[in-house]
């Protein structure tokens, strides 16, 4: 299996990425240097090199397996791709004083993800070792001036990569540029890779405003904060594109944009702060209550104004010392009354999740399953019922799967029961594929195949935005657990305490 690119590992690399170019063009631009360009070609025999070193070690070749990881240099001499897999071939074979000079030389040419130098189980030998904690420092000094530079706001381009004749013609351009830098997440440091997919959004501003040239619904410096939040996900902490999106809302704030803008703005301001760091970090405190100054600028009457209540409401509960009988009451009554808000769903399910399913509870499903047979609630009564919204196309759904069917399997005639919901695609997943694939599995429970997917009535209703999404209902009906409790060996704990074993 391959390894995980370096680049791809630093919280502020995107998964749902507006992507970026690298490709030179015509305009003025602010910004670092972009790295250097390597053809699919070597990025590929690259990839090739960290396969087969990984290969070899497998086998108990440590020596080949450096001299494989050797040619790397030949194709991407900037890179830090051989030092640091070198670092943890030496590392897994528990010679510590090799790894550690591998890892100093890793970041003295600028590897910037420090977190991997204690996550990866390859380095668990160095853990002891005094000497790696200066490593770490220097890592995260080199992630400290990508940060830096990331923070000053995206470039300005004044002329487009390309004359485009549509909106569909551009963005096919950046899908290609976002291929580009894909392929680069072996070769590019992290910083290196965010700091283009920065640049292709500021590229792609230029197309587009130039394509729009002249339409009065559009406004370039609130499209650039729209293009700045969407560098990173919902899912992870946004670091340094916080505080681009912060210049870049400040910058718009001086200006003279309309209500409706100014909220929209202020609401990704209150977003992007929510967002910086871990949930455990010491400062998220802090940066959630700095997210709320912007928030509570939101403008009643505005399209954004219940998204930023939402927000507000779940960056308090999500302290330890909020008050979850006065709080929760009030997000349940919101989400209530904006059911059909995409963007307060998108908020309460990503930044919520599980927990206002347990605000909401009773959900009730009213459905027919595969076979055309009436689903309830209610036909449940008195089980241990795991309701698994999944998909077959979902690696952790199928790795979950075995640890389901046996505990189905051992506990289904003292109780339990399992009600799967599937998010399958309609045109890649027909519901006689589906069925012989529930029935390869020996998922032999009753399962709500719609084909809707994400649009799924019963996907806004349980606020699921990732899969598998699991909830298990008592035998008196209540919610009893959510997400981690009911997988892996939790959730044959959780059966059995349900079921009084």
């Amino acid at each position: 299996m391959r390894r995980r690119s370096l680049g791809r590992l630093l919280p502020m690399a995107a998964i749902l990425l507006i992507a970026v170019g690298i490709m030179s063009c015509g305009g003025e631009k602010t910004g670092s240097d972009q790295p250097t360009v390597l053809s699919e070609t070597a990025t590929d025999q690259v990839g090739e090199h960290i396969n087969r070193g990984y290969e070899l070690l497998a086998a108990g070749h440590l020596d080949s397996a450096v001299a494989e990881f050797a040619g790397i240099d030949s194709l991407a001499p900037e890179a830090t791709a051989r030092e640091y897999h070198t670092a943890c071939a030496y590392g897994r074979t528990g010679d510590v004083d090799q790894a550690l000079a591998w890892l100093q030389r890793a970041v003295d040419k600028g590897f910037d993800v420090p977190g991997r130098l204690t996550e990866d189980q390859d380095l668990a030998s160095l853990e002891a070792d005094p000497r790696l904690d200066k490593i770490i420092r220097q890592a995260e000094a080199n992630a400290a001036a990508a940060e830096a530079a990331i923070a000053k706001g995206m470039p300005v381009y004044n002329t487009p990569p390309e004359v485009f004749a549509s909106e569909e013609e551009l963005n096919e351009w950046v899908r290609a540029e976002q291929a580009v830098i894909r392929r680069h997440g072996d070769v590019w440091s992290a910083g290196e890779l965010t700091l283009a997919r920065i640049d292709l959004a500021a590229r792609r501003l230029a197309g587009l405003g130039r394509l729009k040239a002249g339409d009065p619904e559009f406004d370039p410096a609130l499209e650039r904060i729209r293009q700045a939040s969407r560098l990173s996900s919902m899912y992870e902490p946004w670091g340094a594109i916080t505080d681009l999106v912060i210049t870049e809302v400040d910058t718009y704030d001086a200006t003279t944009p309309s209500a409706n803008n100014l909220a929209e703005a202020n609401y990704l301001a209150g977003l992007a702060l929510a967002m910086k760091y871990k949930y455990d970090d010491p400062l998220v405190a802090e940066g959630y209550a700095q997210a709320n100054t912007y928030l509570e600028k939101v403008t009643q009457g505005t399209e954004f104004h219940p998204a930023a209540q939402a927000l507000m409401l779940v960056n308090k509960l999500r302290l330890p010392e909020a008050d979850q009988g006065t709080l929760g009451p009030r997000l349940k009554a919101l989400m209530e009354k904006h059911t059909e808000d995409e963007t307060v769903y998108r908020i309460v399910s990503s930044q919520y999740g599980n927990e206002a399913v347990g605000l909401l509870w009773p959900i009730s499903i009213d459905k027919k399953d595969i076979d055309g047979r009436n689903v309830t609630l209610k036909q449940y009564r008195g089980k241990v019922l795991l309701i698994d919204f999944w998909a077959t196309w979902c690696p952790p759904c199928r790795a979950e799967l075995p640890n389901m069917v046996d505990v189905y399997k051992k506990y289904k005639s003292k109780g339990f029961d399992v009600l799967s919901i599937s998010l399958d695609y309609s045109d890649r997943v027909s519901p006689e594929d589906y069925r012989a694939w529930i029935d390869e599995h020996e998922m032999k429970w009753r399962h709500i195949y719609e084909g809707d997917d994400w649009s799924s009535e019963l996907v806004r209703r349980y606020y699921v935005s990732s899969i598998p999404a699991p909830f298990l209902i008592g035998p008196d009906g209540s919610l009893a657990a959510v997400g981690d409790d009911c997988r892996g060996e939790e959730l044959e704990k959780t059966v059995t305490r349900l079921l009084g074993l």
